[in-house]
């Protein structure tokens, strides 16, 4: 049992906040790091243009499908973002294409973040600690100096998936329930769960530790007295906000996909085979990017109440290790636990210095404090730009042989939407096309398609005695391999799921022993195409390769092509 700190405030005062001089000069100073930092990792993620093509079958047809104009339709949930699809939709409808809305949306997700980690660490000090300035004080801005020093935050303020905002609600919940803002804590957890649902693990952990922390004790001493103070109508009323939409959007799940959980649960759920490469290598990769020596002074100062981000963060980290970990490198499925570590170490600063001038009466002991954390924030930006110029130099391989970098993840995205693009304007609209990654190519081509790794297939799930991997290849989200069997019944036009991408068209060795006889290459020469960090701003790609049915015209490709 966790015991109480001492006489925790019953509530925060919530008049308006005025900032100090030096909070200013500091804010500042963050935003000007957060507009030079985000500029180093511009990029979309493949992953990401799932959704976008969901968000524009949506605007655009009604539905919330990825292939249109399928007989019968496949009614398959590929994504677990379903907020940030109707949002996307909803800004297509107006004129604003999904690539260019989610990246202004994720940059405003990731400033959003570092907003709900100061105020977190601010609502979380004054409870514990009242009586200090109620002014906003540059201390306060500790979460924000660290965060945006770190890959770890800052590579998702591009990439176009939901990872930001997903880290921003999730931490915002918190602080509004630490506030006793109940109903609003009800409305953000409602949205984490709509946005990633695995948001609500840490949520659940931090409402765990509140009641150990401050609602058991209290509830203990006082009983009655203490629960006459409870406030049941809110809290009925905060219950109701969070379940209900909820509970309207699982009734909705089912009776539009026939299922109660999406797709991607089940292609991803085989991820716990690999906790013992990728899973230990993810949780590895975190804790080196976050290097935890900065805090073994700090740790003399830990206390019970700072369990309340101690224990949420260790679920994040957990749960990461027990799914199996990403191949994305930057942890993006640990930004709510590198959030709470920078209000850990901001709310550790801030005590520590509140302690030193309380009995030592030395007026600058916040100051100190300051300059500590602007130490650690230094420390960490000398080490992200080294990861950064790896990272740069990596565009056609992987970091440390496990990781995709942002570099790589973005040249493989921009190819993948060129090629689709010339899909779209060269082959004839009921084309089918099967592929490995389920992002730019059909989002650009906007043909059918046939996901070879099954995400946005409703079929494979469902095959029996299908296998997944676990050996060496196998990479989280991908160990789920349509058959051959499987592939030939449907009967693609262009197999890209087998194809190639590189310089100068591929010789037969290179081709899938399944898809040789009877196949040909049909191979796509692009032009250079748009990229910044290349030099004069455009990348030579070479080609782009799919088999073909050898007694097939597809567009272009004819019966005479080898």
């Amino acid at each position: 049992m966790i015991i109480a700190d001492p006489s925790p405030t019953d509530r925060v005062p919530s008049r308006a906040v005025r900032p100090t001089i030096a909070a200013i000069v500091v804010a500042l100073a963050v935003a000007t790091a957060f507009i030079v930092h985000a500029r180093g990792w511009v990029f979309l993620c493949d992953d990401a243009f799932i959704s976008f093509r969901y968000a524009r079958n949506l605007a655009e047809h009604g539905a919330v499908v990825f292939n249109i104009g399928v007989d019968p339709p496949e009614m398959v949930e590929g994504y677990t973002n379903f907020a940030w699809v109707v949002v996307l939709a909803g800004l297509h409808a107006v004129g604003w294409a999904p690539p260019e809305a989610a990246d202004a949306l994720t940059q405003l997700g990731a400033l959003a973040g570092m907003v709900a980690a100061v105020v977190l660490v601010r609502t979380l000090r004054r409870r514990f600690a009242p009586g200090g300035d109620p002014r906003l004080q540059a201390l306060d801005l500790v979460p924000a100096v660290l965060l945006v020093s770190v890959p770890e935050h800052m590579v998702w303020s591009h990439s176009g998936l939901e990872t930001s905002w997903a880290g921003a609600v999730t931490i915002g919940a918190m602080a509004a329930w630490s506030a006793d803002r109940y109903r609003t804590a009800a409305i953000l957890a409602a949205v984490t769960a709509l946005l990633r649902p695995d948001g609500l693990l840490p949520i659940a952990a931090f409402g765990v530790v509140w009641l150990l922390v401050v609602g058991g004790p209290v509830l203990w001493r006082e009983r009655a007295a203490a629960w006459a103070r409870v406030p049941r109508r809110r809290m009925v009323q905060a219950a109701m906000l969070f379940t209900v939409p909820l509970v309207v959007h699982l009734l909705w799940r089912r009776s539009y996909y026939g299922e109660w959980l999406p797709n991607t649960w089940a292609i991803k759920a085989h991820g716990a085979l690999l906790r013992e490469t990728y899973g230990t290598f993810y949780v590895q990769a975190w804790l080196e990017a976050m290097p935890l020596v900065y805090l073994a002074p700090l740790l003399l100062a830990l206390r019970p109440r700072h369990a309340l981000a101690v224990v949420p963060a260790a679920m994040v980290v957990g749960y990461g290790y027990w799914v199996g970990g990403d191949f994305m490198a930057y942890s993006r499925f640990y930004v709510v636990a590198t959030g709470l570590l920078a209000v850990l170490v901001g709310w550790l600063l801030a005590d520590t210095a509140r302690w030193i001038e309380g009995r030592t009466s030395v007026p600058i002991a916040h100051a100190v404090a300051l300059l500590v954390a602007v130490a650690m924030a230094a420390a960490l930006g000398r080490q992200t730009h080294a990861r950064w110029t790896k990272d740069m130099a990596k565009s056609a391989g992987w970091i440390d042989g496990k990781w995709e970098g942002v570099a790589a993840m973005d040249r493989f995205a921009r190819v993948g939407h060129a090629v689709g693009q010339w899909m779209h304007d060269n082959l004839p609209p009921q084309t089918l096309i099967s592929v490995g990654a389920a992002g730019a190519v059909p989002y650009g081509a906007q043909l059918p398609i046939v996901d070879g790794f099954g995400l946005v297939d409703p079929h494979l799930v469902h095959m029996p005695k299908l296998r997944p991997r676990k050996g060496p290849g196998a990479r989280p989200g991908h160990q789920i391999i349509a058959p051959v069997s499987y592939m030939k019944e449907r009967d693609p036009d262009l197999l890209c799921h087998v194809g190639y991408r590189g310089a100068r068209r591929p010789g037969e060795r290179r081709v899938h022993p399944a898809f040789r006889r009877g196949y040909a290459w049909a191979c796509i020469e692009l032009p250079p195409v748009v990229d910044p960090r290349a030099p004069g701003g455009e990348r030579d790609v070479g080609v782009y390769c799919c088999r073909r049915p050898r007694d097939r015209e597809v567009g272009p490709f004819g019966r005479r092509e080898r």
